[in-house]
């Protein structure tokens, strides 16, 4: 699958009728994708207000074996299919297992297709031969010292999400779902239309499609490269705390005192999930005119994003607007 990086080019992905009843939502958060998304948090700078702390004390306290699996994962372009893999899995050691299952014909193509742009560590030999311990031990200290410590509120936000469209797969169904997946997505029936960093088709033929939140997801949706895996769409829960940091609670007042109490509830409210400004107005019991009006303040105040998609704008709250919900503790 491609790195998480905003560009220009466009994921288009093909439903039949039957690929629109066959929408899953995985059933809790996948500590492979998380795994594999927090390698590019850790060496990326975007996102620093939600995950500066955690960045910081994880670079401390990853070990050799750890750091060693990011010589696998470049920060940008093509990574392996094969570090996610389509079985689900509850915990690292399931993931570590399926990784292991992994056909070796799979795990040899795509460390070629890595190859091509990026130098793989010397170890990757032996993985290509079929030697997938080095890699699960990679896998697991990278986990228990990066992620685990976190795992109990990693899921609870994950979870969170998967309540919220659950609802609205089964209240609004599939195309109001498809569409508020991310600000980025568009929905013309029966093609889904998201940013990505290359132009890529994902016929479903029938196989249906999994919707897997994740925390360390930011910006983009993510999917895999190879269309003969299980097809999946990875894509960002909302980021309204970070790990480490203050809670936005704990600021309310100052923002409140700051900004006035209907726009302070607003900005929460942006953290926590993308709307438009008829669903905010909903949200917040507040007529869509005044809705508006507070949104087009936040925004040219930086706080707020907005973005047109079909004849409705999506909002969310900034990196600078999470920043002032988090107060000077997150960096």
């Amino acid at each position: 699958m491609p790195a998480d990086r905003w560009g220009e080019a466009v994921l288009r992905i093909h439903f039949t009728e039957a690929d629109l009843s066959r929408i899953e939502l995985a059933p809790s958060a996948d500590p492979m994708w998380e795994l594999l998304l927090s390698s590019y948090r850790l060496r990326r700078p975007e996102g620093a207000p939600v995950f500066g702390r955690w960045r910081d004390s994880t670079r401390a306290a990853l070990p050799p074996n750890g750091r060693a699996l990011l010589d696998l994962i470049p920060s940008h372009g093509y990574c392996p299919d094969f570090l996610t893999p389509p079985a689900t899995v509850a915990t690292i050691d399931e993931g570590i297992d399926a990784l292991a299952a992994t056909p070796a014909e799979d795990v040899r193509e795509d460390l070629a297709e890595l190859a091509k742009d990026h130098r793989l560590p010397q170890w990757a030999d032996r993985v290509s031969d079929g030697d997938v311990r080095v890699l699960g031990t990679a896998v697991r200290d990278y986990f228990q010292r990066g992620i685990a410590p976190h795992w109990k509120h990693i899921t609870k936000v994950v979870g969170r999400d998967l309540s919220r469209r659950t609802e609205t797969l089964q209240v609004a169904g599939p195309g109001r779902l498809l569409s508020t997946l991310h600000p980025a997505a568009r929905w013309r029936a029966p093609v889904l239309e998201v940013e990505f960093p290359v132009d890529q088709d994902l016929h479903l033929n029938g196989r249906g499609l999994r919707l897997i939140p994740a925390f360390f997801c930011m910006g983009m949706p993510t999917t895999y490269k190879n269309p003969k895996l299980p097809p999946v769409l990875v894509y960002s829960v909302g980021h309204w705390t970070a790990l480490g940091a203050k809670r936005a609670e704990d600021t309310g007042a100052a923002v409140q005192a700051l900004i006035g109490e209907t726009r302070a509830r607003i900005l929460r409210t942006l953290a926590e999930e993308d709307l438009n400004t008829t669903d905010l107005a909903r949200r917040l019991k507040i007529a869509p005119a005044t809705a508006s009006e507070h949104a087009s303040v936040l925004r040219q105040a930086g706080l707020i994003e907005s973005r047109h998609r079909g004849r409705s704008t999506m909002h969310r709250a900034s990196p600078l607007g999470l920043q002032l919900l988090l107060g000077p503790m997150a960096r």
